[in-house]
């Protein structure tokens, strides 16, 4: 079909994004169309980013653009001299300060789109996250992409083997670790759980449940950045086993507004080799294979020791692989009536109401 007409599509805001997905896990890329950002941290950049831009994050997120089950990054330019770029990261319901798998997936979009130079067989640098600045290490033998290490923020435990009252069950034990993302992490065992993606549903909701009792009872500060959140997710793990690949374990974790990260996780899993390691289940250098409901794996290890604040904590790395799926021009026609996206309860457990206008570049 030929096309004669001189229509054009009256745009209010366009972004270029790429579509992704870490070993599994439904991610975006913003590279372009997003607003100017005062000059700061990546902290500071993201708490004004939910201040002033929030209905960005609603635009990508919810339907009819997106849908719970995602996460969006935005690249933003970085002061850091140590870094190459910023980036912003947007769940459902927050910003969290770090996210590994959304890690992963930033790194390789930037090399696989000529953003960030492949420099040999692994290619290195650092991003800028709002929890700080993360290295990367990337296999990029033969001029390919492949997977991607990066050097979290130190993770550690704020508790273990600790006794909370779930309502319906009882008496349920948590530990409490950090690693980007603040977790109460859970034997499955205790609920009869396999950890079998049939399972997903009755994990998702009591993972909710297990999420906001944790946060009502065990109540924790970062001693470095008070204003980081509490508990904001659950993890169900399964017992440690030995295999030829060294230490392995299976783990679901959930993410509000109550489904599941379809990858292993990085920050999860990050806190997790803080757990392990403040209960004497893994050495430094030692491997642990972690692996999610739909058994893609991120491996992990600790590099090194150190303290946060009154805690002692680790430097884990964790790599995994991300693979894109598309590049996009998103569009917000200017008579658009759901600019930012809306929530319905039938996939959104816990709707949010309200609508808002995008304010961004109108090209990219």
């Amino acid at each position: 079909m030929s096309n004669s007409s001189n229509y054009e599509i009256p745009v209010s805001s366009t972004f270029t994004a790429y579509d992704c997905h870490c070993e599994g896990d439904v991610e975006k890329v913003v590279v372009a169309g997003l607003p100017e950002l005062p000059k700061g941290t990546a902290f500071e950049k993201m708490k004004f980013f939910r201040k002033h831009h929030d209905d960005i994050r609603l635009f990508f997120l919810r339907e009819p653009r997106g849908s719970m089950i995602q996460s969006v990054n935005f690249i933003v330019p970085t002061e850091n001299p140590e870094a190459v770029a910023a980036f912003i990261i947007a769940e459902a319901e927050e910003y969290p300060e770090m996210s590994g798998g959304n890690t992963i997936s930033v790194a390789t979009t930037l090399l696989k789109a000529g953003m960030v130079p492949i420099t040999g067989p692994v290619t290195r640098f650092k991003l800028e996250a709002p929890a700080g600045l993360i290295g990367i290490e990337c296999d990029t033998s033969d001029g390919k992409v492949g997977a991607v290490r990066f050097i979290n923020q130190p993770a550690f435990a704020y508790c273990l083997n600790k006794t909370i009252q779930l309502p319906g069950f009882g008496d349920l034990i948590v530990d409490v670790g950090y690693g980007g993302m603040t977790y109460a992490i859970v034997d499955a065992r205790q609920f009869g759980f396999e950890l079998l993606a049939s399972e997903g549903r009755r994990l998702s909701d009591l993972g909710q449940e297990i999420k906001a009792a944790a946060a009502a009872q065990i109540p924790v500060s970062h001693p470095v950045n008070a204003e980081l959140p509490g508990i904001t997710q659950t993890m169900f793990v399964s017992p440690i086993t030995q295999s030829d690949r060294g230490i392995e374990s299976k783990n679901a974790v959930v993410v509000s507004p109550g489904r599941i990260d379809r990858c292993p996780c990085g920050t999860g899993t990050s806190a997790r080799l803080a757990v392990m390691h403040a209960k004497g289940e893994i050495a430094e250098g030692e491997q642990f294979t972690h692996k999610s409901l739909i058994d893609s794996i991120f491996t992990g290890e600790i590099l090194a020791t150190t303290t946060v604040g009154s805690y002692s904590a680790v430097i884990p790395a964790v790599s995994g692989r991300t693979w894109i799926t598309a590049k996009c021009s998103y569009i917000l026609e200017q008579d658009d009536p759901y600019p930012a996206g809306y929530a319905i309860s039938d996939t959104w457990p816990e709707m949010t109401s309200g609508h808002f206008s995008v304010t961004a570049s109108s090209s990219a």
